[in-house]
């Protein structure tokens, strides 16, 4: 262990609890937490079970995972591991190679973090579930297969995507660390929310679908199919990238 994990406090605290379900589902709650500075990181990946993520005034991460499941024997197949190396901290549900994941596998595990608000979130990937993300003002890299994502409060670069699900996010205001934002899904559509005297350029696309702004720019319709909209909002200093296959796409201001 080098002298940087070291001087920090890896493990506040850890805890889990056991409880059966008057159905008989068995229910295992998790909690733990990380002492961190600022700019600090955090990672997580999720096979079922949705995830939520808030910012705090505590200089520490803390993690609740709250794993569901038929049984005793399908519970004891998932494992929550939780990790910092310095400043980063990451979460990851594993399954057990002979939990035989497929239509017998009921478990699912649903978190909820909380952590500082300039802490990025340098990669969430989710399988099925939604993600909410709340007031995190650090960098925001997310991708879900199955299920939305909502982020409010954001305000520096932020990609974002789902295959099977919408996408809204939310800027308050624009400041000088932003540079990009990306959203993207398959089937779905994306609301993003900025400023009224956002300055951007808008570069946007749908298959199948419409594009509409609060900012009196039309959409063109595509030679084959779709709609596209690349035009500039103000002096067009934040490059804004918008893209679905099934879904509409909105630009509105807050």
């Amino acid at each position: 262990m080098n002298n940087l994990i070291k001087s920090t406090l890896v493990v506040c605290s850890l805890a889990g609890t056991y409880a059966l379900a008057a159905n008989g589902d068995v229910v295992d709650t998790i909690n733990q937490s990380f002492d961190v500075g600022s700019n600090s990181r955090f990672s997580l990946d999720n096979i079922n079970g949705e995830v939520a993520i808030v910012s705090w005034n505590e200089p520490r991460i803390k993690v609740e995972a709250t794993i569901s499941a038929d049984s005793q024997s399908q519970r004891d197949y998932v494992k929550v591991k939780m990790k910092q190396s310095g400043q980063h901290v990451k979460v990851e549900t594993h399954y057990e190679e002979n939990s035989r994941w497929g239509s017998n596998q009921t478990a699912q595990v649903e978190y909820k973090v909380w952590l500082p608000q300039d802490t990025s979130l340098d990669d969430i990937e989710l399988v099925n579930g939604s993600l909410s993300i709340e007031n995190v003002s650090g960098e925001v890299n997310a991708e879900v297969v199955n299920g939305s994502i909502k982020a409010t409060g954001l305000t520096t670069d932020s990609e974002l995507s789902s295959v099977n699900g919408s996408i809204k996010a939310y800027y308050q205001s624009f400041n000088g660390d932003l540079n990009d934002i990306t959203l993207e899904t398959v089937n779905g559509s994306i609301k993003l929310y900025i400023p009224s005297d956002a300055d951007a350029s808008l570069d946007l696309e749908t298959m199948h679908g419409s594009i509409k702004t609060d900012f009196g720019i039309r959409s063109e319709k595509n030679m084959f199919t779709g709609h596209s909209l690349r035009e500039d909002i103000g002096s067009g200093d934040v490059k804004i990238t918008m893209e679905s296959v099934n879904g509409s796409i909105k630009v509105l201001k807050n």
